[in-house]
């Protein structure tokens, strides 16, 4: 499921300031001169933010972990269509540590590595990541349900999006991001219709927090299957 403006270092010039002036006259316009800029730069972007061609977020509920028990949030999870793409969001409550199932390193897909899951301890912070399951053409998905056997060169075309990874280190999780028109997927089919498609949101959880590469990986990497994610399923809009 951001362009930095660049800045002007200039070498103090070692000349003799102009009398009653000591080279204050000069700071203050570049000072002025650097808040128009700024101003006119946001503007700008508030007028491309404000055509953006988005539709009202639909939200919806986040099931218990594998679809099973209590909701983990009425309406935890939010989609935003749009022509160009979808808009996602999860804001939960954060799973207390070793109150669910955990997966295991050797469920991460082939050619993925993973390290060792561990729940966290007292202090400590546990990963969490969003992935999209999109099937673009939900009516041609097999079985009359969309799931894995419709991912990949199918008739549904279904794609497997990261949306996003964090750290939780507080009671409430938050996750989001956006899959772009014709976006190439990690597995399976691009994004080709983000108005029509059914879309699959999953929350994955990957243990105790490591660092280094070992948080890389957890943070940027498939783990587990359905059994252990927590999902909020958006259909066809």
């Amino acid at each position: 499921m951001t362009q930095t403006p660049s800045i002007d270092v200039r070498t103090p010039d070692e000349s003799t300031p102009e009398q009653g002036h000591d080279g204050r006259d000069g700071e203050l316009r570049g000072f002025v001169i650097g808040l128009i800029a700024v101003a006119v730069a946001l503007v700008a972007f508030a007028i491309v933010v404000a055509a953006w061609p988005t539709s009202s977020a639909e939200a919806i509920e986040v099931s218990g972990q594998g679809g099973e028990g209590t909701p983990l949030a009425v309406a935890g999870a939010s989609l935003a269509r749009s022509v160009d793409g979808l808009t996602i969001e999860v804001n939960v409550p954060t799973p207390p540590a070793g109150s669910y199932e955990y997966p295991t390193a050797d469920m991460a897909p082939p050619g993925a590595t993973h390290p060792e899951v561990i729940p966290a301890g007292s202090g400590e912070s546990e990963v969490f990541t969003a992935w999209a399951f999109i099937f673009n053409y939900p009516e041609r998905c097999t079985d009359e349900s969309c799931d894995f056997d419709d991912i990949g060169d199918t008739a549904a075309k279904g794609g497997v999006f990261q949306v996003d990874g964090r750290i939780a280190d507080g009671a409430s999780l938050r996750l989001g991001g956006a899959v772009r028109l014709g976006q190439p997927a990690a597995n399976g089919s691009t994004l080709e219709n983000p108005t029509g498609a059914e879309v699959h949101v999953a929350i994955a959880p990957h243990g105790r927090a490591h660092t280094d590469a070992d948080l890389w990986a957890q943070l940027n990497g498939p783990l587990g299957n359905p059994t252990l994610w927590w999902v909020a399923t958006f259909v066809s809009g």
